[in-house]
């Protein structure tokens, strides 16, 4: 615990800091109206009318997928606090924090009723709560980092999406997942058609909507000039277009300049920070690395944006290997030099490989972001 309270910001540069820190929700999201009027038009809908249903969201991270949907919950539960909307509840279960997908079930129950159960035993209490005929509130339930959820049986995405299509069930579900097209190239018929026709997707930011983001955090100080604003955004949007990596470059160029004795972030600060970034030791570890392992974690980064999964398949990942050789005009490697670059990527902690002795099938997923990949190799 604290020992002492911790300081309040007092100067404008601390005070930006603190704006730009992640962790900080602001009052309205810029640049995600519309997809804001479509989730909230859905959820408001389902609510007046009583009717169960599913909304697939998705997007690539840090595109404010996650912070629209807790706008819009916000928004509804003002309106019920006016009597506009019946009273209703609110789930939240997020994949990374579970560390078995069948976990969930216990994640929900506990939060509609308190209990602690195993997975079996919460399932079966669920099926028979979203079965009978009680009237009760509706119940909004939020699956974030849906990606992580997938297993080889599927069965607890299914039950997640079967229950809203119940009549007494009284339940809407909200998605939230990195790729687009997860339910097509992932998932099996069966639970598609549960998500039915309600998608929205979140497009990257563009370079203007990643400078209004910065400014609307700092609008009341002027320690930022422009064009140090727009070279952050212009840098990130050109990789990912992710807002949370534009607002730690920015808070970081403020820190360099509080260490310099500056009252306002220049080129110079701005710059500094672009270039620690590029300097970390992972993309340093990746500039070393030889040209196949290169190609190597490029071909891991393609699988995985092309599943939306973060964990890959050794078989599927040769075959983007291949593919990127060829492109490169190298000759691909057999399979066991193959196995020998992956051994010492993983070795260097850039890659984290299953110990498996079915090598073909063994599971990997990166250790690094994609941007460090991209800042190493640009």
């Amino acid at each position: 615990m604290r020992v002492g309270v911790l300081a309040k910001p007092t100067t404008p540069l601390q005070k930006a800091r603190s704006r730009l820190h992640v962790s900080v929700v602001p009052k309205s999201l810029p640049c995600r109206e519309e997809e804001f009027n479509l989730i909230y038009k859905f959820l408001e809908g389902k609510l007046m009318d009583n009717r169960g249903g599913c909304i697939y969201i998705s997007g690539v991270p840090g595109t404010g997928k996650t912070a629209t949907v807790n706008e819009v919950i916000k928004c509804l539960k003002h309106s019920v606090e006016k009597r506009i909307l019946d009273q209703f509840n609110f789930v939240e279960i997020n994949g990374m924090k579970l560390s078995e997908s069948r976990q969930a079930y216990v994640q929900i129950l506990k939060q509609l009723s308190g209990k602690v159960l195993t997975w079996e035993q919460a399932y079966n209490a669920l099926e028979k709560k979203f079965n009978s005929n009680i009237n009760r509130p509706m119940t909004l339930l939020l699956v974030d980092e849906l990606d992580l959820l997938c297993t080889k049986r599927q069965d607890v995405i299914y039950n997640l999406l079967d229950w809203p299509t119940r009549v007494s069930a009284q339940l809407v579900v909200i998605t939230i997942a990195n790729t687009m097209d997860l339910p097509e190239r992932v998932l099996m018929g069966r639970v598609t058609s549960r998500l039915g026709l309600t998608r929205v997707i979140f497009q990257p930011y563009n370079h203007e909507q990643l400078q209004q983001i910065v400014i609307t955090r700092i609008k009341d100080t002027d320690i930022f000039k422009g064009e140090a604003i727009q070279l952050i955004a212009r840098k990130v949007s050109a990789v990912s277009g992710d807002a949370r990596r534009a607002l730690d470059i920015c808070r970081r160029a403020a820190e360099i300049t509080e260490t310099h004795g500056r009252a306002t972030v220049c080129m110079e600060d701005v710059n500094q920070a672009l270039s620690e970034m590029i300097a970390n030791p992972k993309v340093q570890a990746i500039k070393y690395c030889s040209k196949m392992e290169q190609i190597f974690l490029q071909a891991v980064c393609v699988e995985v944006t092309r599943i939306g999964v973060e964990e890959v398949c050794f078989k599927n990942v040769y075959k983007q290997f291949e593919s990127l050789c060829c492109f490169d005009g190298f000759q691909t490697p057999n399979i066991t030099e193959t196995l020998g670059i992956c051994d010492r990527l993983n070795s260097n902690r850039l890659l984290i490989c299953e110990d498996s002795s079915n090598y073909m099938y063994q599971r990997m997923l990166l250790n690094i972001s994609k941007d460090d990949i991209y800042y190493a190799l640009k």
